[in-house]
């Protein structure tokens, strides 16, 4: 394990750009994450602070930040963004971010960034009164998400707009453009990820149970359940090598936890 002393570091950043009419977050709120490029030569940090709006009220906001594991070459990707941040997938090889936000209603957008900081709204969802399972005691659905594919060229739009019902669009990367999409009945919660192959997996949350094949332009297939459901694709908090990172208080640090660990795992 390589541990990486960047407390001073990071805790400066965080000063510098917090600036008037904002503080640092505090013990139970969201802290900052990391994810790896997708090909594993840097890490994307989202740093996160409370800033005082003009009611008075407080609001989480995030921003991105790239950086090598030893602290250098750090680069501010955006802006201070409004919400708290959800998922983030770095496709350096592609040249942009997808990232979540978590609105306070419930719903959440999905942005596609570029490496200079411009942003294009992928999609809002619906808040949580427009849920489609709202009184099911087993929610049939899935948790909205995009994710993009291994190597970055598509974009899986996946989400429940009737309870019962999972539906997998699939966007070329570039444009946004939707160029196939497939709709599944399903009986449950489910999960999706991408497979090393280009296509996505779907399966039920739970341990070994049913899962389907998706891919472009062909109707979704049964297939064995696979090995793993995560990591989604090829940027995450783990490497292709194995290597974990994360955040050890204000500490980067990383693990070696194996391959077999990694993408490609499914």
């Amino acid at each position: 394990m390589r541990t990486l002393n960047s407390l001073l570091t990071v805790i400066l950043w965080l000063l510098l750009i917090a600036g008037c009419g904002s503080q640092l977050v505090k013990e139970g709120t969201p802290q900052q994450s990391v994810v790896w490029a997708d090909d594993g030569s840097e890490v994307a940090v989202v740093g996160v602070r409370i800033a005082d709006n003009s009611s008075q009220q407080h609001q989480f906001q995030h921003q991105i930040v790239v950086q090598n594991l030893d602290g250098s070459g750090r680069r501010t990707i955006t802006k201070w963004r409004d919400y708290r941040h959800g998922r983030l997938f770095y496709m350096k090889q592609a040249g942009y971010f997808v990232v979540e936000s978590l609105l306070d209603n419930g719903a959440r957008r999905f942005d596609k960034i570029a490496l200079n900081g411009n942003e294009i709204l992928i999609i809002e969802t619906p808040d949580n009164k427009q849920q489609p399972c709202q009184n099911a005691d087993r929610r049939a659905q899935v948790d909205h998400s995009v994710i993009p594919s291994p190597d970055g060229l598509q974009l899986a739009n996946i989400y429940s707009s009737l309870c019962g019902k999972v539906t997998v669009e699939f966007l070329h990367a570039n444009n946004l453009n939707l160029f196939d999409n497939q709709t599944l009945d399903i009986d449950g919660p489910m999960k999706a990820t991408w497979h090393p192959d280009g296509y996505v997996i779907l399966g039920t949350d739970n341990n070994r149970g049913k899962a389907w094949k998706i891919a472009p332009l062909s109707a979704p297939q049964p297939m064995t359940y696979p090995f793993c459901l995560s990591p989604v694709t090829t940027s995450s908090d783990i490497s292709l090598e194995g290597q974990q990172v994360y955040f050890e208080g204000e500490k980067l640090v990383t693990k070696n936890i194996g391959s077999q660990k990694a993408f490609g795992c499914q």
